[in-house]
Formats: C-alpha cells, sequence, structure tokens
C-alpha cells in the first residue's frame, strides 16, 4: 500500500501513515462493512447492514465528542483496517458494540492466525501530550495495553468472555468456522490466566513526522514484554499518522 511504509522488526510492525491518500481510503470505504459489524454482514441483507446505514451510524453515533475516546475508537478502526492490509491474521469480532453505543466492554479486537490459534488484541491510541517524541507515545499506549490486559486476563470475569463468544458468533458467516473459533474462545476461557494467552498490543500515535518510531527501541520493549512471562505468543503493531482528524473528515465525506 503506498500509503503506509512498513517495517517489519522480528514479531512487531510499524506502520507508518504519512498521508491519507485515496489507497488506504479505498480499503477503509471497501472494509467499513465488515468491519463494523463482521462478515455476516456482508450477507445477510439487513437494512442496517447496508454501507450507507454503516457509515452514518459510525459517524452519528459511534464516534464520541469525548477527545481521547474519540482518539482511542479512530485508532481502533485503523488498526482494524491495518491488520487485514498487513498480516495473516483473521478478525473475527465486530468493531460496532452489539449491545448498545457506547465503549465496548471486553476485547477490543479478537482474531485467528492460519493455524486457528486465537489471538487477543488490545488498542491504544493517543496524541502525544506531554510526551516529545512518536517513540515514548508508543511505548506508553503499548505499555498500557499491556497492563489493561494483564488485568484482564488474570481476574475470573465470566462476562469478558461470553461477550467474546457472542460477537463472534454475530461477526462470523461460516457455521463450522463459528462452532471451531467459539471452541477455541471457550478452551481459552477456562483459566483466568494471562499467560497461556497470545496477544497483540496495538498502539497508536497521532503527531506529526517530526520523529518516527525508533525500531531499535520497539524491539526491546517487545524483548521486555516477552521475558516478563505475562503472555504466551507476543506481538506488537505500532502506527504512527499525523492527525486523527483527517480520518473523521473522511468518513463524513461518505455519509
Amino acid at each position: 500500500m503506498n500509503d503506509v511504509i512498513e517495517r517489519k522488526i522480528g514479531e512487531s510492525i510499524i506502520l507508518e501513515i504519512h498521508n491519507l491518500g485515496d489507497e488506504l481510503k479505498d480499503k477503509i470505504k471497501e472494509q467499513l462493512v465488515e468491519i463494523c459489524h463482521g462478515e455476516y454482514a456482508l450477507v445477510s441483507g439487513l437494512n442496517y447492514h447496508s454501507f450507507n446505514e454503516t457509515v452514518k451510524e459510525l459517524v452519528n453515533h459511534r464516534i464520541p465528542s469525548n477527545i481521547n475516546r474519540k482518539v482511542g475508537v479512530i485508532g481502533e478502526l485503523l488498526l482494524n483496517v491495518l491488520i487485514r492490509e498487513f498480516t495473516d491474521i483473521k478478525i473475527v469480532s465486530p468493531f460496532f458494540n452489539l449491545e448498545e453505543r457506547n465503549v465496548k466492554k471486553g476485547f477490543d479486537i479478537i482474531a485467528v492466525d492460519p493455524n486457528k490459534d486465537l489471538w487477543i488484541i488490545e488498542s491504544k491510541a493517543g496524541e502525544l501530550g506531554k510526551l516529545k517524541t512518536s517513540t515514548e507515545k508508543v511505548r506508553e499506549r503499548i505499555n498500557t495495553a499491556k497492563r489493561d490486559l494483564d488485568t484482564r486476563l488474570n481476574m475470573h470475569n465470566s462476562q469478558l468472555w461470553l461477550n467474546a463468544v457472542n460477537s463472534v458468533r454475530s461477526a462470523l458467516d461460516d457455521t463450522s468456522e463459528k462452532n471451531t473459533i467459539v471452541n477455541i474462545l471457550n478452551k481459552n476461557s477456562n483459566s483466568c490466566l494471562s499467560n497461556d494467552k497470545n496477544v497483540i498490543l496495538g498502539g497508536t500515535v497521532f503527531c506529526i513526522f517530526n520523529s518516527t518510531i525508533d525500531s531499535i527501541e520497539l524491539r526491546k520493549l517487545y524483548n521486555s514484554i516477552l521475558s516478563s512471562n505475562k503472555f504466551s505468543k507476543l506481538k506488537l503493531i505500532a502506527i504512527q499518522k499525523q492527525t486523527y482528524q483527517a480520518i473523521i473528515d473522511f468518513l463524513v465525506t461518505l455519509v
């Protein structure tokens, strides 16, 4: 994708979006219905699953007015798009919260890899704030994602896993695949531990490109989290883009 510069560092990826160009805009448009509702929406025939209704729902009801939450929602949407483009894992949960229009309760994104291993994905996004460089901000966001998942996966919370099962059931079209992944989720939910779970920690920073994410520092962060033995397998995705508002402005043009 010409709009995105990719740098691979072992099990981590740095993605720099220097321009919200036509190619990336087209990807967002192409994938929006499936991202928001899951692949079932592509064949359901429901009016609410149409592109027009989906983008109206997103722009009018799903993007919060609170700045921090707004940045978080756009960061997660962007992560949804880029995971589909730059990895071989399949997202099996919808972006939209099923029960209500506020922030999703539970895991941000659930995915499976080609070996049918389950991956739990946590997305954190932010602007620089008081931090000086994009590297510092991405480290802070990924560490926050790590702490959040570490806490949630190590507590007994049946609702967390029920939400995950319901979201997969609503998102997938193929019954056998749906049953396979629900069984994997059930197996994962049997332990209230994080160290037998595969996780992807996504950190997105919205800031100008007077600094870019340092690949050596990201590798150090990966090694540090991995050696803490908090999780089974680990991937990091670090994204840098100048502004989140450009994505909102583009979505508004689609309504």
